[in-house]
């Protein structure tokens, strides 16, 4: 098991839940960190855990069914050091740069909400939703239908039910993973955007900026990481009805 990894003596389960900020990693380093949490609260390792990261080098993701060769101009992912990799959940495909990533897992036993896909998915998003607006960005869940096939389509360029969204362009798309007795959710939390790496990045941006928007684009300012992430943290503690156990610092 990873060091970085919280371990079952070092907490009671019903008392202490975790909160880790792994900072900067590959996409290679971040998506099997998600995976190392998942399969360890599938055992029954570890409490239930809140982890942030970065992304360093950038990097592309897709969707556990995507065909990554179709939906990125590879050569310039290349030439521009972006690391391509494969997420463990479903959707869209993402670029990684100046964002906040969020995953959690959970055992199903963990919380009454944790049962159903769906209970488990809203009340993290609710949590997400109540930490936006402790920074000023009031975010809401769309509540609309799928625009449409997701193949050759930039993630922040589709619009799901399930997507928090601010004037109706996304902030937050999350995708969840379970197993038989555990889950994991993560997602993207866009500080900014670089236009011209996602025009470089996606061979069919559909109207990209349209719809999606930043933090920085709401705001009109980078709050701190530090400040974004104890934000978040502080609404997922008020959606979920627990405090985290801070396991390294933000």
């Amino acid at each position: 098991m990873d060091s970085r990894l919280p371990h079952a003596g070092m907490t009671n389960f019903m008392d202490n839940w975790q909160l880790i900020d792994t900072n900067k990693g590959t996409g290679k380093y971040n998506m099997e960190f998600d995976l190392k949490l998942l399969a360890s609260a599938e055992k029954g390792e570890i409490p239930p855990t809140l982890r942030f990261y970065r992304w360093n080098p950038p990097a592309v993701s897709f969707g556990s069914g995507q065909k990554p060769e179709e939906e990125a101009n590879f050569d310039f992912c290349r030439q521009n050091g972006i690391d391509i990799v494969r997420r463990p959940s479903g959707g869209g495909a993402i670029l990684h740069e100046d964002e906040i990533t969020y995953s959690f897992t959970g055992q199903i036993s963990d919380h009454p909400a944790f049962q159903d896909l769906l209970s488990s998915y809203y009340i993290i998003v609710e949590g997400l939703m109540a930490g936006l607006k402790k920074i000023g960005v009031n975010a809401e869940v769309r509540g609309g239908k799928s625009s449409g096939p997701e193949r050759f389509i930039p993630c922040f360029a589709l619009s799901s039910r399930h997507d928090l969204v601010v004037n109706d362009k996304k902030i937050i798309g999350s995708a969840q993973r379970r197993k038989k007795n555990a889950f994991m959710q993560h997602g993207s939390i866009p500080i900014s955007y670089n236009p011209q790496l996602v025009t470089g990045v996606f061979p069919n941006p559909q109207d990209f900026f349209d719809k999606a928007t930043s933090i920085a684009e709401v705001l009109g300012y980078k709050p701190e990481d530090s400040v974004i992430k104890e934000a978040l943290a502080q609404g997922m503690e008020e959606s979920l009805g627990v405090k985290f156990n801070l396991q390294q610092r933000l």
